[in-house]
Order: structure tokens, then C-alpha cells, then sequence
């Protein structure tokens, strides 16, 4: 949905979307109430997207829609991240690599179904990385809070975490215990969450709930709003929250609570996040992960994974200058369309206006172009871009046609054999240094 009112920019194109999360109660409801849980979420609660806990979803969902994960043995459900609106799909990510590593860490967590994150790409928005989490008691929430959260940390050192909404039932409590020990944990283990770089989406949305009445947190400014039915409780408690990350916090305008289904459908109530950002330009909507998600369609998900190896690649040799202290980027990966196709272009920034060496590029359907027309010191000279293009050809299996002056291409498929890779991307970072080098001699 988009419409075109702005405080700053009368003419500014705006989008709204929703994102939610619920514990459905699966395990506690008869077969018409689950049914009438998911009518519900289709056509009342007014949510593109639903972080689910203790949920089961139903066989006629479209499987573009959702991701999810069963914790098994004596807990036949699980959690889920739904979209709910037709244009938004949904894709789990299953592993990351953060920029310190090559090595993927599991976003399975220890344990599995409790916590599943996704990518959800929202038409003109982008790309968000949504988590659904479920607190499961394990004698204590507290220990399964501190796991999951310590398995999210590979998450927000990759490139899906800049982006991100994180909500569930962390079954973490300190508007009803009475027991201080336990209110100290609960505090602590929130602001452990919060260090991953999110906000409580109930400090920064414009318009909220009311807090809980007479909340017993004794902080000077509360935001506990009223999610549960605790069985021991004479009033609603708070055991489900919502997060963002900065940006995407700040453009909260709303967060809402639908009350009217506790006891009816769940014991929890629905949490709903609304927010309204300003439309991105077209060309800003192909990021990498687009990027990749239409290479695994167009080429393959063997060519989309040498693709993915590349760009995890150039941030590690980002955050390898960043380290030495250059003041240089090696990790804007600039996306667009070409012809109606995605590329993804492999660049060195330099802090000077027009300062870029170009390297080579990736294009969806499986091709690797070698950007010899556009390089410049000390690959301005043919002799210095033959050195390249014959380093390039000694890697078993490259062929890449001698036009220095040119743009040839080979397929990505070529590196897939062993060590090719790796020797393909010392080529690159050897060109990388061999430019920082030139440029810092020419000063």
C-alpha cells in the first residue's frame, strides 16, 4: 500500500506494511478454534507478516508464503514466519557467514524450531530479515533465551542484519513475579537482546498501547503493554515482545494490540507493528540478496552459491582494509538491472568524488564479466591488464577471451572445481592491494 503524504515532501511516495507476532496455543485448541486462529490472521489482523509461536500451519498455505519449523518430540508445533499478503515472499535463512569468517553458522539454533529466521522481500521496500522466537521452558526460559540468543549473534554480523524485526513469546516476565531474583534475570537477559543492535518497538512507535495498569517493573517510564493470560495473574502480563533494528524502529508509527481474541482463540494476544517508510528507488530494491534469490532462479543454486561465496568474500576484504585502517570500501556491491537482468558489480571505493577501481561483475544467469574497459591505476595500461588476464586463464578450466580493452565474460560454473575459487579471489585481492599500494605512492 502506498500514498503520497509527507511532512517534508508533499510529493514523497510512502508505503505501509505491518509486521506482527502471536503465540497461537496450538497444543491448548480444538480444530475449529486453530481454524478460526488462521481465518483470523487472513482477514482480521490486518498484518502483512506474523512472527509465529506454537503454531501449526495449515496444508493449503501457499509455500512461497511462509517458513517453519516443528520442535518436535511432545510439541507437534512450532514457529513461523507467514506472509499474508500475496506480493510479499518469504525464504528461510537457514545459514549465515559474518565478516569475520568463512565458516557458516546454523540459524537453526540449539534448539531447532524454537527460533527460524527468514527474508521477507516487501515490493519497494526491500529486503527484512524477520525472526520468530518461542522462550520454550526447558525447567527455565531464561537458559533457552540466552542460547537463542547468543545463535543470533553470526546473524547480526552478517549482511541479512542490518535489516531486521524480531518478536515472539520470549516467556520472559517481570510485570507479575514477585520473586527479585527472577525480575533481575528477566531485565538482564532483555538488554543482552537489545545489544544485538534492536530496539523495543513499544519505546520508539508513535502511537501505543497503554501500559500495564499499576505494573510492578518500578521504572520510571513503562512500556510493558499487556499480552497474556497468566493463569496466577489478576491482570493481563507481558510476555510478548517485539524489536526492531534502528532504522526500521524509528519509522514505527504504530503498535497495536488486539485483546479480543485472549481466551477465545489464544491466551496471547496479537502484537501488530505498523510502519511507513519512503519508497525505494527501483534500482535500490536489487540488493544482494535479490540478487542471489534471482541467480538460484534464473542459473542454479550451484552458480547462486559460488555467487554467494564471492560476496561473502568482498565483505571479509571490506572488513580486512576497514581493519588496516584504510579509508576505503570493498563492500557497496552495487545491484542493478541490465537488459531486464540482474548484475551485482564487485567495486573499490575510495573516499575521493569519483575515486573506483572496477573489478568484475556477476550477472543472474551465471556469467562472471571482467571489467578490463573501466580499470584504472595501475590497470590503466594493457600490459598491466594482460598480467591480470593471463593470471585469470592459469586457473584450470578459465577461459577468458584476450580483449583487454573489453568486457569478456566466462561462466561462474567454471570456478566451481576445487581451489578455483579461492585462486580466482587472490587474483582479485591481489589487485586489490596492488591498487591501494599505486594510490598511496601517488598522493
Amino acid at each position: 500500500m502506498t500514498d503520497t503524504m509527507s511532512s517534508k515532501d508533499p510529493n514523497a511516495q510512502w508505503s505501509q506494511y505491518s509486521i506482527g507476532t502471536w503465540n497461537m496455543d496450538h497444543w491448548k485448541r480444538t480444530r475449529q478454534e486453530r481454524t478460526e486462529a488462521w481465518e483470523y490472521l487472513r482477514t482480521q489482523s490486518d498484518a502483512d507478516i506474523m512472527l509465529l509461536q506454537e503454531s501449526v500451519v495449515p496444508r493449503d498455505l501457499d509455500r512461497s508464503q511462509f517458513v517453519h519449523r516443528e520442535i518436535g518430540g511432545n510439541r507437534p508445533w512450532g514457529s513461523s514466519v507467514v506472509a499474508f499478503s500475496e506480493d510479499v515472499s518469504v525464504q528461510e535463512i537457514e545459514t549465515v557467514r559474518t565478516r569475520y569468517s568463512t565458516k557458516r553458522f546454523s540459524m537453526r539454533g540449539t534448539f531447532p524450531g524454537t527460533m527460524i529466521v527468514a527474508r521477507t522481500d516487501l515490493p519497494g521496500i526491500g529486503p527484512i530479515t524477520c525472526v520468530s522466537i518461542y522462550g520454550l521452558i526447558d525447567v527455565y526460559a531464561q537458559t533457552t533465551m540466552l542460547r537463542i540468543i547468543a545463535d543470533l549473534i553470526p546473524l547480526f554480523d552478517s549482511r541479512f542484519g542490518s535489516r531486521v524485526v524480531l518478536g515472539g513469546d520470549l516467556n520472559l516476565d517481570y510485570t507479575y513475579s514477585k520473586d527479585p531474583t527472577a525480575l533481575s534475570r528477566h531485565r538482564a537477559i532483555l538488554n543482552v537482546l537489545e545489544s544485538l543492535g534492536l530496539e523495543n518497538l513499544a519505546t520508539t512507535a508513535q502511537d501505543r498501547p497503554e501500559p500495564i495498569s499499576d505494573c510492578p517493573c518500578s521504572e520510571d517510564s513503562c512500556f510493558h503493554i499487556p499480552t497474556y493470560r497468566h493463569p496466577r495473574a489478576d491482570h493481563l502480563t507481558q510476555i510478548d515482545w517485539l524489536y526492531a533494528t534502528p532504522e526500521l524502529a524509528k519509522k514505527c508509527t504504530r503498535l497495536r494490540v488486539d485483546h479480543g481474541i485472549i481466551d477465545r482463540l489464544s491466551d496471547h494476544a496479537p502484537v501488530v507493528a505498523e510502519f511507513r517508510v519512503p519508497l525505494l528507488d527501483p534500482e535500490q530494491t536489487i540488493d544482494p540478496g535479490f540478487f542471489l534469490s534471482s541467480m538460484k532462479c534464473t542459473a542454479g543454486s550451484k552458480d547462486a552459491q559460488i555467487a554467494e561465496d564471492l560476496i561473502d568474500w568482498a565483505y571479509r576484504k571490506h572488513g580486512e582494509l576497514q581493519n588496516s585502517g584504510h579509508h576505503i570500501s570493498f563492500d557497496r556491491l552495487p545491484a542493478q538491472m541490465r537488459a531486464g537482468k540482474p548484475i551485482i558489480q564487485f567495486q573499490l571505493d575510495f573516499p575521493y568524488p569519483s575515486g573506483l577501481q572496477w573489478t568484475f561483475c556477476l550477472t543472474s544467469d551465471g556469467q562472471i564479466e571482467i571489467n578490463f574497459q573501466w580499470m584504472t591505476a595501475p590497470y590503466d595500461s594493457e600490459e598491466a591488464r594482460g598480467q591480470l588476464w593471463s593470471a585469470l586463464n592459469q586457473i584450470e578450466g578459465v577461459s577468458v577471451d584476450k580483449r583487454l580493452n573489453g568486457r569478456p565474460k566466462f561462466p561462474l560454473q567454471t570456478l566451481a572445481g576445487p581451489d578455483r575459487l579461492e585462486q580466482f579471489m587472490k587474483i582479485f585481492s591481489d589487485m586489490i592491494d596492488a591498487t591501494l599500494s599505486h594510490n598511496n605512492m601517488n598522493r
